[in-house]
């Protein structure tokens, strides 16, 4: 009985048979069937159907992979919307998350408020919890482009004053950063200097930060 299936075994891999599809027709372990089909020599068309069969097992793979991974980023997203509920996110609770992000990426030296970053998406989330967290006089606003000699100055002046909602009137004159033009990072938008002249926020900024790590740590 042993022999039969061994020579059963040697014949489909001579066809091009993985050691997977032996052992589910064959019923004997795969350390079994890799021992039996060892000394088989494949043709080509056995190889072929061989790295076929692995490609294809490949792709599915990965298929399954990215299905995976799509439905826990929906199920990180559904559980983030649930945390973030705008309506339970009063201006106490902004003025706290301003504040933190200012202390990590904002002036540590008192100087008014000074924020610069290149993430369009933090500076302006930044700067609705900042507008929503103080009274503030909008004239005192003031922008610093930091760009490269390979960026429009009037295209980056039109993308950050509506990231911003801060007008061209308030920029001041652009810092220009010499490039080899050997790389060119895709979608790079430059480095802004978001500063606001109020010095006494700036002190509430940090103090609130401050005030918050003390509770928690």
């Amino acid at each position: 009985m042993k022999k039969e299936l061994q020579l059963k075994t040697m014949i489909l891999r001579k066809l091009g048979y993985s050691v997977k599809e032996l052992h589910e027709q064959i019923g004997v372990s795969k350390s079994t069937i890799s021992r039996w089909v060892q000394p088989v020599t494949l043709s080509q068309e056995a190889r072929k159907r061989l790295n076929d069969r692995s490609t294809k097992a490949r792709m599915q793979s990965e298929i399954t992979i990215r299905e995976k991974t799509k439905q826990k980023n929906i199920a990180a997203m559904k559980y983030a919307n649930e945390i973030v509920n705008t309506d339970a996110i009063d201006n106490r609770t902004q003025a706290i998350l301003c504040s933190l992000i200012y202390y990590c990426e904002g002036n540590k030296e008192i100087r008014g408020v000074i924020f610069t970053n290149s993430d369009p998406g933090l500076i302006q989330s930044f700067l609705v919890l900042f507008r929503n967290s103080f009274s503030l006089d909008e004239s005192k606003f003031r922008i610093l482009m930091h760009l490269h000699d390979y960026h429009s100055e009037e295209d980056q002046k039109l993308f950050w004053s509506k990231i911003t909602q801060i007008p061209y009137s308030q920029f001041n004159k652009s810092y220009r950063k010499s490039s080899d033009h050997k790389y060119k990072k895709e979608g790079y938008q430059g480095c802004i200097k978001v500063c606001y002249g109020d010095v006494s926020i700036a002190r509430k900024l940090n103090a609130i930060a401050k005030t918050f790590m003390e509770r928690y740590k």
